[in-house]
């Protein structure tokens, strides 16, 4: 005898009928920028410093493009549906470059290299590492970084570190996201600061002392 016809059809329509349902229903993803837009036009024009800056390092549970929360408890919470536009690596780097750019009017050569020449524009080489970047949904936002600076080709190394807390405006992903970017800009400044003032030492000299750090 035949098998009957058609009877698994509908069974078939069925369950891509639930699985459209199910894509329909997804959680849909919010991105968000850590590297803040610059107000008005790009600024344009030659560069008075040159930078190369490393690849910003952070401790491998922050290395996606998932928000990563702390909850009280400690737990980490990572966020699958609420994402940085990069991960958190590239968008600190980005950041860091703006600061650089907008306080000291330095610019990263680290994709392109330039020899050092005589009376050419001052070159440095700069390392970032990101220790801490936590948030906590109604809580603080922390961001701590340390870095080392020196002047190309022969200077001396200067490492420092710093930190700054953020309060997280509300117990919502978008609030945690903006005091992280926050932070990340204070950081940024501060480590485009500590380049400013090794760039105002005369050659040669020690390297400047680390904000904070006692006289």
């Amino acid at each position: 005898m035949p098998p009957p016809p058609r009877r698994t059809r509908p069974l078939a329509a069925l369950a891509g009928l639930a699985l459209l349902a199910g894509c329909g229903g997804s959680t849909p993803l919010h991105y968000h920028a850590l590297a803040p837009q610059p107000d008005g036009p790009p600024a344009t024009g030659s560069a008075r410093v040159l930078v190369e800056v490393l690849p910003v390092t952070v401790p491998e549970r922050l290395n996606r493009t998932q928000l990563v929360l702390t909850d009280t408890a400690g737990r980490l919470d990572v966020r699958d549906e609420d994402r940085w536009a990069a991960p958190v690596a590239d968008e600190m780097r980005l950041t860091l470059a703006n600061a650089l750019w907008q306080r000291l009017r330095a610019t990263d050569i680290y994709q392109a290299p330039v020899a050092p020449a005589p009376n050419g524009p001052p070159q440095y080489r700069l390392a970032l590492r990101i220790e801490r970047f936590d948030a906590t949904l109604g809580g603080t936002a922390v961001v701590d970084g340390s870095w080392t600076m020196r002047r190309l080709p022969q200077g001396a190394a200067s490492t420092c570190r710093t930190g700054f807390s953020v309060p997280v405006a509300a117990a919502t992903p978008d609030a945690a996201a903006a005091a992280l970017s926050n932070g990340a800009a204070q950081l940024a400044a501060a480590v485009a600061d500590s380049l400013a003032r090794l760039d105002q030492a005369p050659a040669g000299a020690p390297p400047p002392r680390c904000a904070g750090e006692p006289g």
